[in-house]
C-alpha cells in the first residue's frame, strides 16, 4: 500500500514538473507587428472625427512660440469645425496619407501603452 503511494506521489510530482518547465519555456512572444498595428488601425479608425485637427490648433494656439500667422489658422479653423464649415466626417484611416501624421503619433502612444501592460 506504502509502496504504491510511492509511485503515485513520484507521478504526480514527475507530471508536474513537466507542466511546471514545458509552461516555462513558452515561446509565446505576445502578437506580432501586423496584429499590433491592425489592432491600432482598428482603434484609430473608432476615433472621433476632427479630433486630431482640432488638438493640433490647440496645441498651436497655446504655443507662445507660434506665428501670428499660425494663431490666426489655427483659430478660423477651429471656427470652422465649430460652425460645420469644415467638419470631418470621414473616419480615420491609417493607410490614407492625409492621416499619415496622426496615425503616427497614435501608434507611438499605442505601443507605449502596449509595454506598459506587459
Amino acid at each position: 500500500m506504502i509502496r504504491r503511494m510511492k509511485r503515485t506521489i513520484s507521478a504526480v510530482a514527475l507530471s508536474a514538473s513537466v507542466l511546471v518547465l514545458g509552461g516555462c519555456t513558452s515561446t509565446d512572444s505576445g502578437p506580432s507587428d501586423a496584429e499590433l498595428r491592425e489592432t491600432a488601425c482598428e482603434s484609430f479608425a473608432a476615433v472621433t472625427p476632427g479630433f486630431y485637427e482640432s488638438t493640433a490648433a490647440v496645441q498651436t494656439l497655446a504655443d507662445p512660440s507660434a506665428s501670428t500667422r499660425d494663431r490666426t489658422d489655427a483659430m478660423n479653423q477651429q471656427l470652422d469645425q465649430m460652425s460645420g464649415a469644415r467638419l470631418r466626417t470621414r473616419p480615420y484611416d491609417c493607410d490614407d496619407p492625409r492621416d499619415e501624421k496622426y496615425f503616427d503619433d497614435f501608434y507611438a502612444g499605442f505601443l507605449k501603452d502596449q509595454q506598459g501592460e506587459k
